[in-house]
């Protein structure tokens, strides 16, 4: 029985070659979208699932009060790993790790790479099970001047040689024995490093580090509890640990599983409100929804062709056939169409993956190993196939043989209501990506296009790292001199990382209850001349003066002198911790943190050239190419072991829109695809409209129908239902976007332009789609349609 519906389903597929091709191609593309955004989801849930132990490892979050609100980050003080180890039953091991401190040059006999890094305490390969290829975890970072490396990074120091007890250098200086070799760490991996380091190594070069106390937040502190069932009474005892230790401060450490840190890593008010999960529901929501848009054009298409198969329904019914075995015959057909658009759309996937990979910056690789991934893409094609054959199986089955084989039956008129339906939420659906791929547009543009508060154009910045930091004023003055650069300074961090603040300001008519957050960016000679930024009121700083040199004078943003309110900042004396502290200069607020985000309060002091940024502003009247040639030329000259490493301002601060991008390209690409699909069903539904139409229109021409109006009558249908799919699309739209664009503290007012726009683009694609097969039939010969009446 099986075998003879085979048989009978490939016979009509292979009949009827164009519906056909239309129906699994459109199955083929929608899979392949849904395939390709399933994989991309699964990359971002698989995110630190490679450790043995996952469930029972935890970072310590750190919530801070201030400003009326709370703060959470990771950030907590060294002391609090070894104190959790000890007051909180069930922390099996508790360790601290450090990255911002950790790049340097890695050198072997006469090769030198520049790498990134990391410092973490002896039993940090406990914790996390990265495969040992070489050494043991229980050994790794025992001794002070180990390293642990990846297996890349093995084979560019080492190459065919073992690595295992040889001596590399740490910034030509300090000598390190490689006690471990590990699997390269995966992309989709919280921690990236290609070594770790032991934290004593950090504390020692760091001496600060070393006496820090309970109000200094730097380390990241992972525990790892016996089971998850001890996480409760964890951070009832974590809850007031800083507070017991350091009276008076409000910050309350608690554990976070460390598997949920990349999809809900975003809180407010010391609870998780989501993170990267958000996206990932819009994804999976889009590939549901691209997979169902496929099926509706396969039930559109075969409900349409219902007259064709009726008669042969009839039959089979008059000699014996029940509607369940009818049932059956066209769920195989439906099946096995979407069974080969499966193949299809699994060739489509492996050809367009590495273009997808680029697209997106990440390395997404099919499962061909894994037997239960292959067994997801069958489940996807039988019940895709299942679902999108369904109601023309039920539908057709139910013709009443009687009537169809008197010719009292009339085609598709039952399936037309829900047809009708499926359009409208086809073009729906194509209405709102089209609204959403404008409103991310603008949001994203209109976030580059408010002014930074400095001038990113033709700003580097250089690391200073080996005999740079002994040579910085040289090296300024002679790229000066040379007509490299027209302007020269020393930030202590680039000017588009965050992260070094303080609560520790105070001033004149401060209340008590008051506690202001202030980002923290000290700065060199020259600060507002290189970096761009306003100078409001008073003077930037200088070694010129000895008040700027001995660190008691310092320069605030305009948010700053307004939380402050001071009438007059320049002259005011603040204080900082102890210490008084003079307003010598007044500058415009610039964005270092998030562009979307209300810039905070800040407060710059003098360092001199004893920072670990050289910011140049070059000389525009030379090429970029020139200038940069020349600073590697000159850092080759003063700082001979580094690499040149000079990093592009304007390109650094394009990746804070990062974010966006991806999900603007995203939503671009596969509502692209989401329409196309749409279309398709639509081209199929207007050629099959257009073949029934055929005698009508010939009789119509003959009698003085221009094409115009072939045309018109032809599409006029499917135009009424687009017009029905955009009016009850926009309210939708409107509310879906302005939920979005609530989380962004800049954002746009959702305008009527982009609806109508995103209504006439739809409205533009029904036409194309839909007048191509009216014309063509309007064009047609009626001689051809008329001589067999």
């Amino acid at each position: 029985m099986f075998k003879n519906y085979l048989k009978i389903a490939w016979r009509n597929i292979a009949k009827h070659k164009g519906f056909s091709l239309i129906n699994a191609g459109g199955l083929a593309l929608g899979m392949a979208s849904c395939l390709l955004l399933l994989l991309y989801v699964a990359y971002h849930f698989n995110y630190d699932k490679q450790f043995d132990n996952i469930d029972n490892i935890y970072l310590v979050e750190n919530n801070q009060p201030g400003d009326g609100k709370i703060y959470t980050f990771a950030a907590t003080p060294s002391l609090a790993a070894a104190t959790i180890k000890t007051e909180v039953p069930g922390a099996v091991r508790t360790v601290r790790t450090v990255t911002y401190t950790a790049e340097g040059l890695l050198t072997y006999k006469n090769n030198s790479f520049k790498k990134a890094g990391m410092f973490a305490d002896d039993g940090f390969f406990n914790i996390f099970s990265y495969h040992f290829i070489k050494g043991t975890a229980n050994n790794a970072l025992k001794l002070p001047n180990s390293i642990v490396i990846t297996q890349k990074l093995a084979k560019t120091l080492f190459g065919d040689e073992d690595p295992i007890n040889k001596i590399v250098k740490r910034n030509n200086q300090l000598p390190l024995t490689v006690t471990g070799v590990i699997e390269d760490v995966p992309a989709n991996a919280t921690f990236q490093f290609e070594f770790v380091l032991p934290w004593i190594m950090f504390e020692d070069t760091n001496s600060w580090a070393k006496n820090s106390d309970w109000g200094s937040n730097f380390a990241r502190t992972v525990v790892q509890l016996k089971d998850p069932s001890a996480l409760t009474r964890a951070n009832m005892i974590m809850k007031n640990m800083v507070e017991r230790h350091n009276n008076g401060n409000k910050n309350q450490l608690f554990l976070y599983p460390f598997s949920k840190l990349h999809l809900y890593s975003e809180f407010v008010e010391g609870k998780t409100v989501g993170g990267m999960i958000d996206q990932m529901k819009l994804f999976i929501t889009l590939a549901i929804c691209i997979l169902l848009v496929a099926c509706v054009n396969f039930m559109n298409l075969s409900t349409a062709r219902s007259e064709e198969r009726a008669k042969e329904v009839g039959i089979r019914k008059a000699i014996g056939s029940s509607r369940s075995s009818l049932v059956s015959q066209f769920i195989t057909e439906s099946v096995i169409l979407s069974l080969l658009s499966t193949i299809v759309a699994m060739l489509i996937v492996v050809l367009s993956l590495p273009y997808f990979n680029t697209l997106l910056g990440i390395q997404l690789i099919l499962p061909y190993s894994n037997v239960l991934a292959w067994v997801a893409i069958i489940c996807i094609g039988l019940f895709t196939g299942i679902l999108a054959g369904s109601y023309p199986a039920f539908y057709l089955s139910a013709f009443e043989p009687i009537k169809v084989l008197k010719g009292m039956f009339k085609g598709g008129g039952s399936a037309l209501p829900l047809r009708k339906v499926l359009v409208v939420v086809q073009f729906g659906f194509a209405v709102f990506l089209i609204t959403a791929t404008i409103c991310i547009y603008r949001q994203i543009k209109f976030v580059q296009e408010k002014s930074a508060g400095f001038d990113k154009n033709n700003l580097v910045e250089i690391p200073i790292e080996g005999d740079l930091g002994k040579n910085v004023e040289v090296l300024i003055n002679q790229l000066k001199t040379d007509g490299v650069v027209t302007n020269g300074s020393v930030f202590s961090q680039s000017m588009t990382d965050s992260g070094n603040n303080t609560w520790g300001i105070s001033w004149p008519g401060k209340r008590d209850d008051q506690t202001i957050l202030f980002d923290v960016f000290r700065a060199g000679n020259d600060f507002i001349k290189t970096a761009g930024v306003k100078l409001i009121d008073g003077r930037e700083f200088s070694g010129a003066y000895p008040t700027d040199t001995a660190g008691k004078t310092v320069m605030i943003n305009e948010s700053a002198a307004k939380v402050m309110n001071l009438k007059n900042p320049v002259g005011s004396l603040i204080k900082w911790g102890d210490s008084q502290l003079t307003v010598v200069g007044v500058y415009k607020d610039f964005v270092w943190g998030s562009p979307y985000e209300k810039t905070r309060p800040m407060i710059s002091q003098y360092i001199g050239n004893n920072g670990n940024i050289i910011e140049l502003r070059l000389n525009q009247n030379k090429s970029i190419s020139a200038n940069i040639q020349a600073i590697n030329k000159a850092l080759k000259t003063y700082n001979p072991a580094y690499p040149p490493t000079v990093k592009f301002v304007d390109s650094d601060f394009e990746k804070k829109f990062k974010n966006e991008q991806l999900l603007a390209t995203l939503s671009n690409l596969f509502g692209g695809l989401a329409i196309v699909i749409s279309c398709l069903g639509l081209f199929g539904l207007a050629a099959y409209a257009a073949e029934q139409r055929v005698k009508e229109i010939g009789v119509r021409k003959v009698l003085g129908a221009t094409v115009i109006n072939l045309a018109t009558l032809l599409s006029k249908d499917f135009l009424k239902l687009v017009a029905i799919a955009i009016v009850i699309a926009i309210p939708l739209s409107v509310w879906g976007m302005n939920k979005w664009l609530q989380k962004f503290e800049y954002r746009i007012t959702l305008s009527w332009w982009m609806l109508a726009a995103a209504g006439l683009i739809t409205v533009f694609i029904a036409i194309v789609t839909v007048s191509y097969q009216a014309i063509k039939a309007a064009l047609a010969n009626p001689v051809k349609s008329l001589r067999s009446e």
